[in-house]
């Protein structure tokens, strides 16, 4: 079931609300304290906590107010415990961001009622929290090869290019593009061209870091930013790349294909290279000198 944190100086309505919360399965942690209890809450992460109002030294709406204010803590839900039946005060502590109240000394029923709408809510809301986030990656990936699309190329490049550039660490971009592509999709069609896009997708997450990231850039042309990586790094990255490509089968049901790529590689920092508009436009240039000097090659910006 959930944990719950109980923060409550009395320890009678503390035992009474542990004893009724255990018994519908619930792990029930005790704080005597406004402080005991920001403590419970930053290291036993509860799903929900019970907080009384009026305590010593630290009373709920600091707690709540500390709680808001942690990004550990500031999600988890809150049920304020009050023995004041003033509206002001209830007001008071949703203001702060408590999300009910119970009034003590409670009806049993009521707690246990309050307490299953807010974990409920909690759930729901954790169910819609993931699919906002498998959404977004959805939005940020290329739908045939699964590798992150060009505006999230963009972005994420504008990002970590300001921060090596601010901490003074290198960054490598990589162009590459099948070599020749405009003919396996006049001989083989376009649907066995999208199974070699969709085969290099693959080879290219194969040969990445988890710290690297990828994407199509266009077309046949893809595009990898190395974290980290300084020039020879990236040299190697690239021509270990084109060796898993030109030795890679490509199959569909009728055919075994053999594909290269030509590679282009840019890394910062470079005399040349202030933003993270021109470290794309390098690697393109050494890419297009890849192509001039044959295919099936990696070039670097010099």
């Amino acid at each position: 079931m959930a944990r719950i944190l109980i923060v409550d100086d009395s320890r009678l309505i503390a035992h009474v609300a542990k004893t009724i919360l255990t018994k519908q399965g619930h792990e029930v942690i005790l704080a005597q304290d406004g402080l005991a209890g920001l403590q419970a809450a930053k290291s036993e992460h509860p799903d929900l906590i019970l907080l009384d109002l009026i305590m010593p030294v630290m009373d709920g709406y600091q707690v709540c107010q500390g709680l808001k204010e942690e990004d550990s803590t500031k999600e988890i839900p809150i049920i304020m415990l009050t023995s004041k039946a003033e509206p002001a005060d209830k007001v008071k502590g949703l203001e702060l961001g408590a999300l009910d109240y119970v009034v003590k000394p409670f009806d049993e029923g009521e707690l246990i009622a309050r307490v299953n709408i807010q974990l409920r809510l909690k759930q729901l809301y954790e169910v819609l929290q993931e699919k906002n986030r498998q959404l977004r990656e959805l939005a940020n990936r290329d739908g045939l090869t699964g590798l992150y699309n060009h505006r999230y190329f963009h972005e994420q490049l504008s990002k970590d290019f300001l921060r090596a550039r601010r901490y003074h660490e290198s960054l490598s971009c990589i162009l590459l593009d099948i070599d020749y592509f405009k003919k396996f999709n006049d001989t083989y069609g376009h649907q066995t061209g999208d199974i070699v896009l969709s085969t290099l997708g693959q080879v290219i997450r194969d040969s990445i870091r988890d710290s690297d990231f990828a994407a199509r850039y266009g077309g046949e042309e893809f595009a990898l930013v190395l974290y980290h990586a300084d020039r020879p790094t990236a040299i190697n990255v690239a021509e270990r790349l084109r060796q898993m490509v030109e030795h890679c089968e490509v199959r569909d049901k009728d055919h075994v294909l053999h594909v290269t790529i030509s590679l282009g590689v840019a890394t910062f920092p470079h005399e040349q290279i202030s933003n993270p508009k021109q470290i794309v436009e390098c690697a393109d240039k050494a890419l297009y000198k890849a192509k001039e000097n044959g295919r099936n090659r990696v070039e670097y910006f010099r």
